[in-house]
């Protein structure tokens, strides 16, 4: 689902999401939406959990994880209630068919749902074209505030858990100083945090906030 060249990629797994899923992801199996290389698949299989996978390209060397391939947003090759645990990160903001997925996902989710999304960033700063706009993947559909993607996901039979911001916007007021600049400047502060992304020292969650979901489908 993702493309490894992509601003803002991450060329290593997220802590705050292996935390998410030592902290919250229940039951025995387990279904990851957009599973990339496979590191949040195997830490649900480190769990002791039957994992399944789903990408448009299978990247995961991980035996222990089984892999379809198919685009993210088709209609899911899944009985209804198959799995406890479903994870979807950095995927919803993608999907043209918003609505279609995460009623396929309600639909074969009988335990907790563990998603992240980007932050509509309200601040000052994306007038300049800093904050999200240097860094989100053009492939996005939309971002989202928390209460609105509370309230889409519970329209589909979630309860809530914990819907809040995570991550911390440290990197764009590193460069905010130079806002005031000409178009000249700040379109060089763009390709310099671009840059960095490429190279690894900056990742997503030092932009942050993204926003942290965690449903219990209604029993």
């Amino acid at each position: 689902m993702t493309n490894p060249q992509s601003v803002g990629w991450q060329a290593s797994p997220s802590q705050l999401k292996l935390d998410t899923i030592t902290t919250y992801a229940t039951g025995t199996t387990a279904l990851d939406l957009g599973c990339g290389m496979g590191w949040y698949a195997a830490a649900l299989a480190d769990r002791g959990m039957a994992v399944t996978g789903i990408d448009q390209h299978n990247q995961v060397t991980d035996s222990r994880i089984t892999v379809l391939e198919q685009p993210i947003g088709t209609p899911l090759p899944f009985a209804d209630g198959s799995f406890d645990t479903v994870v979807m990160f950095d995927i919803l903001e993608h999907l043209p068919d918003e609505s279609g997925i995460l009623a396929e996902v309600s639909r074969v989710c009988r335990g907790r749902l563990l998603l992240t999304v980007p932050h509509a960033d309200a601040g000052p700063l994306p007038q300049y074209g800093l904050t999200y706009l240097h860094y989100t993947d053009e492939t996005h559909v939309r971002e989202y505030l928390p209460a609105d993607l509370r309230r889409r996901i519970e329209a589909h039979g979630f309860t809530t858990v914990r819907c809040e911001l995570v991550g911390q916007p440290t990197v764009p007021l590193a460069f905010s100083e130079f806002v005031r600049g000409g178009h000249l400047v700040r379109q060089m502060v763009r390709y310099g945090i671009t840059a960095l992304y490429k190279v690894g020292l900056v990742v997503n969650e030092h932009v942050g906030p993204d926003i942290l979901y965690i449903g219990e489908k209604h029993t």
